[in-house]
C-alpha cells in the first residue's frame, strides 16, 4: 500500500480531541548541536498542575488522545512528539538519549515551565528518566510505563539490533504498514481499534523519520543506557508509579516484582501497578484502564485544581 506523508500543522493551530480542544505548538530552543524545533499540543488550563506526556516508539503525542481529553478538565496537559517523531526536529546532531533530555528542558525552559508532573511510555521513559534523574526539582511525580530498571536480558529485547542497522533500520520505519505488522502487531496482546492504529500510522509517515529514529539506536544501546540511568533513580526523591502491562513478552514480570530484586527498590518512593492482561502497549490496549491508574495516583500525589480555577472571568 502507498501511504502519502502526512500533512503537518501550524503553531497556533487547534483541532478537536474528543471533546477537548488541544492547539498545536512549534518552538524553537537551543539544542547540543543547532536549535531543535519541537512539536507539541497543549490542552487545559495554564494555571492549573502541568502534566508532561512522552510517549513511545513509533507513537507520536497522538497516542494519549484518551488521556488528554481525560485531564485537560482538571490539569494543564502538554503532549509532546519526542525528537525525530511526528512533526518534532529531525536534524543530525546527539542523540544520546540524556542529551536529547537536556535539549528538551531547554524547551521546557524557553516556554516557561518550571514544574510539571510526567506521565510516560516505552522511549518516552528513557528521557523521562534523564530528565527527572538529572532535574529532579522540576518534577512533582512520575508515571513511568514500559521501561526496564534493574534486570535486563538481551534475549527479549533483540529488537534495537535491527533498529540500528543502517539499512533496515530507515526500509522498516519508511514503511509504517510493514513497521506494523513487523513489530507493533506482533506485541499487542488485545485488539485495538483500527482507527487508532491508522493514527499512529498516519503520524509515522512524516518526512525525515526514518533517517531520525535510528539516530537514537546507533547512539547507544539499550544496556549502556539501563546501567547509565540506574544512577539516576536514587536522585528520584518525588513520588513514582511504575505502571506495567503483565503480558509485556520483551519486559516479563521478574524484572519488576522479583523478590530479591524488586523494581521498587531503585526508588526512594515507588510503587508497582499492574495493567492485567495487558502486552507492550497499555495506553492503546488497555487506555481506560492506564487512565484510571494514572488519575488515582495524580490525585494523591497531584491535586487538580478546581476545574476553571485560573481563568479569566468572562
Amino acid at each position: 500500500m502507498t501511504r502519502r506523508a502526512a500533512v503537518p500543522n501550524h503553531d497556533g493551530q487547534q483541532e478537536t480531541v474528543g471533546s477537548t480542544v488541544v492547539t498545536h505548538r512549534f518552538v524553537e530552543a537551543p539544542g547540543a548541536v543547532a536549535p531543535v524545533r519541537w512539536h507539541f499540543v497543549t490542552a487545559g488550563d495554564p494555571a492549573a498542575p502541568t502534566v508532561l506526556f512522552l510517549h513511545g516508539n513509533p507513537e507520536s503525542w497522538r497516542a494519549w488522545e484518551p488521556q488528554i481529553e481525560h485531564f485537560a478538565d482538571t490539569h494543564h496537559i502538554i503532549a509532546a512528539d519526542l525528537k525525530g517523531y511526528g512533526q518534532s526536529d529531525k536534524n543530525p546532531g546527539d542523540w544520546r538519549w540524556e542529551s536529547c533530555a537536556e535539549e528538551f528542558l531547554n524547551l521546557l525552559d524557553q516556554i516557561g515551565l518550571e514544574r510539571f508532573a510526567i506521565v510516560s511510555h516505552d522511549r518516552g521513559s528513557v528521557l523521562a528518566d534523564y530528565l527527572a534523574g538529572n532535574h529532579p526539582e522540576r518534577v512533582t511525580c512520575y508515571v513511568r510505563m514500559q521501561q526496564v530498571c534493574h534486570i535486563w536480558r538481551a534475549e527479549y529485547s533483540w529488537q534495537a539490533g535491527y533498529f540500528a542497522d543502517p539499512l533496515f533500520g530507515p526500509y522498516l520505519f519508511g514503511d509504517p504498514d510493514l513497521y506494523f505488522r513487523f513489530r507493533l502487531d506482533a506485541m499487542l496482546k488485545n485488539d485495538v481499534p483500527a482507527n487508532r492504529l491508522e493514527t499512529l500510522k498516519y503520524e509515522l509517515s512524516y518526512p525525515g523519520i526514518p533517517d531520525a529514529v535510528v539516530r537514537y539506536y546507533q547512539a547507544s544501546t539499550f544496556e549502556k543506557e539501563r546501567l547509565d540511568r540506574i544512577r539516576l533513580f536514587p536522585k528520584m526523591h518525588f513520588p513514582v508509579l511504575l505502571l506495567q502491562g503483565d503480558r509485556d513478552d520483551g519486559q516479563p514480570t521478574f524484572y519488576f516484582d522479583h523478590p530479591s530484586l524488586p523494581a521498587t527498590l531503585c526508588f526512594p518512593d515507588a510503587e508497582l501497578e499492574w495493567v492485567e492482561g495487558a502486552g507492550h502497549y497499555t495506553n492503546l490496549e488497555k487506555p481506560e484502564v492506564v487512565t484510571k491508574a494514572v488519575a488515582n495516583f495524580l490525585a494523591r500525589k497531584l491535586p487538580a485544581a478546581p476545574k476553571g480555577a485560573g481563568r479569566a472571568p468572562e
